[in-house]
């Protein structure tokens, strides 16, 4: 099911989220992501880009009551009522489009591969069929972040239900996040690298 507009809106008010906090730490990531240069090494930016996003989504709702855990490395934050969580990864350019399959950008691990598969068994359950043996299971919802072309941030938050290899390439359902582009938003700095002058002396 794909969420947009108001009925995305209020299906993330739901899950105890919100587009303006989601937009701040997209926001967030792209400042730092904006401090890094060619002269660092690749892919470096968009780690960076990733790390402020899941500090600043932490930053955000941990306060509010949500608890921040990392299983096997995998930073994850927890939502009061522990039914669900919340995961921040990379998608591709079909990231936050109603028409399109998205997936993540980058491979999967056992924690992930794991909160899959615990999303479709408690798919197959009413509430009050659940299982002692499931009872410590939650849905795995995942922020799904990409930068197209034009500088915008596409986004959405969506539960996986399939991961045939180490990509998550299915989905429940699909919350969608209006683009936002940082450099048309009035809080966004972008940093430039600091520049030196030295005074060349010959010997």
């Amino acid at each position: 099911m794909i969420y947009s507009g108001a009925s995305a809106e209020r299906r993330l008010k739901q899950l105890g989220l919100d587009v303006p906090g989601i937009h701040d730490a997209l926001l967030f990531g792209a400042a730092e992501a904006a401090t890094y240069t060619d002269f660092d090494p690749s892919g470096a930016s968009e780690m960076a880009r990733w790390s402020r996003h899941v500090r600043r989504v932490s930053e955000i709702w941990v306060p509010q009551g949500w608890q921040r855990i990392a299983p096997d490395g995998q930073p994850t934050i927890v939502h009061p009522g522990n039914k669900w969580s919340l995961v921040v990864s990379s998608g591709n350019g079909a990231t936050g489009v109603a028409w399109a399959r998205p997936t993540t950008n980058n491979p999967k691990g056992r924690t992930i591969r794991e909160a899959v598969q615990g999303n479709a068994e408690l798919a197959l359950y009413q509430p009050q069929d659940i299982e002692p043996v499931l009872e410590g299971l939650r849905e795995t919802w995942m922020l799904l972040t990409y930068v197209n072309m034009n500088g915008e941030i596409q986004s959405e938050v969506s539960l996986p239900s399939e991961m045939p290899g180490v990509f998550i390439t299915d989905w429940t359902h699909r919350i969608l996040i209006p683009n936002i582009n940082p450099d048309s938003f009035p809080g966004y700095r972008s940093e430039e690298p600091p520049s030196y002058d030295f005074a060349v002396v010959r010997r």
